[in-house]
């Protein structure tokens, strides 16, 4: 009688999948500084307000994007908007311009009717002002503002005409903003006033912004592997390399210049050294009699 053979089956199990997990980068953040002053935010209400009432109804996040704002800095310029007027400030003469729903909606109130009559002080203001808005980002060169403006230039005085408002801009701003809306990473050559040493980098450029009166562009800076702004001019070349980055979302607040992380600084320094605070992010400033000697103190982070 012959034994049985056991066969003894193998069940190979299926080998385990490696699973590859993705860490999303965090949303860069674009840059501004400091708060904006009043005079900038009048200035660009300057254009805003002839587009938005031209298209009467326009989502709010539209509106930031063309404008170059965040969203609550444009509900913040249009809540001021709103209150603004003649006497006697009823509600139907202010500006007529409200939000709902997330959308911006405008209409053209009465006080836009009436006919005005400015004194030549108020002319050269208006064509000043105006001309300086024509050369905001977003702004119509061929809109309703540029209109306006032709249309008082022959009520001006004699001579000037001859007045022409140009405002400041980098050499790159242009190769910039091309990049960044690619994506595209460039090679730059940067100066830094600190060490007064120039150096190569690759960035990715994510936003071109202006900022009283300069140009900064927020990109990824592969060097040091952080996110970084530079003044835009103090680049002395911007060469592509064609490479490109994926494109990011901006968020929707921007980046803090001053925190309550970072440390903060108090400078005593003479009335001379007040173009600190012209070219370097502060946050307030205040000017002091002591001892016969006049001071200025600015509270900086660090």
């Amino acid at each position: 009688m012959s034994a049985k053979k056991t066969v003894k089956k193998t069940v190979k199990k299926p080998a385990k999948k490696s699973v590859k997990k993705t860490v999303k980068k965090p949303v860069r953040k674009s840059g501004r500084r400091g708060p904006r002053s009043a005079a900038q935010r009048v200035t660009g209400l300057l254009v805003m307000l002839p587009w938005i009432m031209q298209r009467k109804r326009v989502k709010i996040s539209t509106m930031a994007k063309q404008f170059n704002l965040t969203e609550s800095e444009l509900i913040e310029d249009l809540l001021m908007a709103s209150v603004c007027g003649v006497p006697p400030y009823t509600p139907d003469a202010l500006i007529d311009v409200y939000m709902d729903n997330g959308m911006v909606i405008a209409e053209v109130p009465l006080l836009f009717s009436r006919p005005l009559k400015l004194s030549t002080a108020e002319l050269f203001a208006i064509s000043v002002m105006a001309q300086t808005a024509l050369q905001l980002p977003g702004a119509n060169k061929k809109g309703p503002l540029s209109t306006a403006l032709a249309k008082i230039a022959p009520l001006m005085p004699t001579g000037a005409e001859t007045i022409k408002v140009e405002l400041p801009r980098a050499k790159f701003v242009k190769e910039l903003r091309e990049v960044a809306a690619t994506g595209e990473r460039c090679d730059i050559e940067y100066f830094s006033p600190a060490s007064q040493k120039r150096s190569k980098r690759i960035i990715t450029a994510r936003k071109v912004f202006e900022d009283s009166g300069r140009w900064y562009v927020a990109a990824d800076d592969h060097q040091s592997g952080e996110d970084r702004i530079f003044r835009i001019d103090r680049i002395e070349q911007v060469k592509p390399v064609g490479i490109f980055d994926q494109l990011n979302e901006q968020d929707e607040q921007d980046q803090q210049w001053f925190s309550e992380q970072m440390s903060q600084v108090t400078l005593r320094v003479e009335p001379s050294a007040r173009w600190i605070v012209e070219s370097y992010p502060y946050i307030s400033r205040v000017n002091k009699r002591i001892k016969n000697l006049d001071v200025v103190d600015i509270t900086m982070s660090i």
